[in-house]
């Protein structure tokens, strides 16, 4: 019987292309959180579809949700029972939707380290939404940021650390530092080779 409910529920979400295209964002990036806007452009699901698959995948218990200034923010569930199920679907998939916000900030210059945290994985009280370390272009960074901020549909918070003091940072067991790593944060970059980075992520 519970068998036969989970094919009756992995049909359910999977009935239409939109609705697929935006169950496998949520999927390839399980850290990532996601507003409104966000997941309209980057999976291509009209705004009427999109709405009312939210409400039908929340009702499910496939997404989280929080909520920052009004504005919420969606989330995979991995503690969905047919989480598994669809993790392995989608690794059969050639077409794994892209994180564009990653991509974008991976662009702002000549970095070390690159962290999507805050709003962008459901912590809205981290008091930062990107953690970048190293030499950053003002123009791109600008540029990204007119992106991200479209993306969350508000203002984010951004902070920048050389690489010297972010290594200083964390052998003196920093608050703020480990308070990002330690809350799930989206890894973009890591070109620390630094074990104690990956020692500290906690990912839920």
């Amino acid at each position: 019987m519970f068998e036969c409910y989970n094919i009756a529920m992995l049909a359910q979400l999977l009935s239409s292309k939109p609705k697929t295209n935006l169950i496998n964002l949520f999927l390839a990036h399980p850290q990532r959180s996601f507003s409104p806007m966000e997941l309209r452009i980057t999976s291509g699901c009209p705004n009427k579809l999109l709405v009312v698959t939210i409400k039908e995948l929340i009702k499910m218990g496939f997404l989280l949700t929080s909520e920052k200034k009004r504005v919420k923010y969606y989330q995979v569930n991995k503690h969905f029972a047919l989480y598994p199920e669809l993790i392995s679907l989608l690794k059969k998939s050639k077409h794994a939707p892209q994180d564009l916000l990653s991509k974008a900030v991976a662009k702002v210059g000549d970095c070390k380290f690159i962290a999507l945290t805050g709003v962008f994985v459901g912590k809205p009280r981290i008091e930062t939404d990107v953690l970048l370390v190293g030499k950053i272009s003002k123009n791109r960074l600008e540029k990204f940021l007119k992106l991200a901020e479209k993306f969350a549909e508000q203002e984010i918070g951004y902070t920048i650390f050389s690489a010297s003091e972010f290594e200083y940072r964390k052998i003196m067991n920093d608050r703020f530092i480990k308070n990002v790593l330690e809350n799930g944060p989206a890894i973009v970059l890591d070109k620390t080779k630094n074990r104690s980075i990956s020692k500290l992520v906690y990912k839920l």
